[in-house]
Order: structure tokens, then sequence, then C-alpha cells
């Protein structure tokens, strides 16, 4: 993999809109919460819109891994359990 590779990566992620953000903030509210009703009937795109985040948190992780490449600096050991932490917990549905 070269830099342009890693760098267009880091780019591409960036750049991204996830299908899950844009899903729950076209899904109608009442008193505050997702109308439950018109979530049972998505469950489709909501499944479709999960696997996306959880490509796209994999992905995240190997932008991060390669920026770290391109400075030189490996990720601390304390570090790359924590964003494998947040990716697991923030995706599970």
């Amino acid at each position: 993999m070269t830099e342009v590779n890693d760098i267009d990566k880091v780019v591409n992620a960036l750049q991204r809109v996830l299908l899950i953000i844009e899903l729950a903030n076209s899904i109608p509210r009442k008193g505050g919460d997702l109308d439950v009703t018109v979530l049972s009937d998505m469950i489709p795109e909501i499944n479709q819109a999960t696997a996306e985040a959880v490509a796209y948190g994999s992905q995240t992780i190997q932008a991060v891994d390669a920026l770290v490449r391109v400075h030189g600096q490996p990720v601390t050991p304390e570090l790359r359990p924590l964003m494998e932490e947040d990716l697991e917990a923030g995706l599970q549905f």
C-alpha cells in the first residue's frame, strides 16, 4: 500500500455521510423519541445502515492506522483497545 492510497482511504472516510445518520434524521419523532411504528417498517433499511456503520468503523480504524504510518508513529497499545471498544459498543444494535 502506498502513501497515496493511505491518504485516499483517510479522505474517503472523512467525506462519507453515514446512511444511519441520514436514516435517523429522516424518522419522525414522537415526544422527542424516534417513532417506533415507523422504525418497525424500516427494518431492512436499518439493517443495511447498521452494516454500513460497522464497515465504516472498521475502515476508520484502518484510516487511523494509515495516518499513523504516514507520520511514522505507532498506535499506542493503550489507544488501540479504546478504538476497538468504541467501535463495538457504539455499533451494537
